[in-house]
């Protein structure tokens, strides 16, 4: 064993690159729609479809309270306040 014989040690690392395309990867597949000819955005199609049937039921709630007398006004008191609380979850609680 006199003879020095060079070892070399390779440690098969990912390389950064390979995880971030991955993460990308994934976060584009969860994040967006893809079409044929348009790519949507998953987040803002759920947001705007939410504030579109939002605002469609406080426009009916309100000509509904303008235009029918006073004692047939609690459903749609109701369905305003249900409106408003679900766009305020983030309420302030008293625990």
């Amino acid at each position: 064993m006199s003879n020095s014989e060079d070892v070399e040690l390779k440690i098969d690392t990912p390389r950064e690159n390979n995880v971030s395309e991955l993460s990308d990867n994934t976060f584009n597949r969860k994040v967006f729609w893809k079409s044929c000819c348009f790519e949507l955005d998953r987040r803002a199609v759920s947001f705007f479809t939410q504030l579109f049937i939002s605002l469609l039921i406080i426009v009916f709630c309100l000509f509904q309270l303008h235009t029918l007398p006073k004692c047939d006004s609690s459903e749609y008191l109701s369905l305003l306040t249900m409106v408003l609380g679900v766009w305020v979850g983030d309420a302030p609680r008293l625990n």
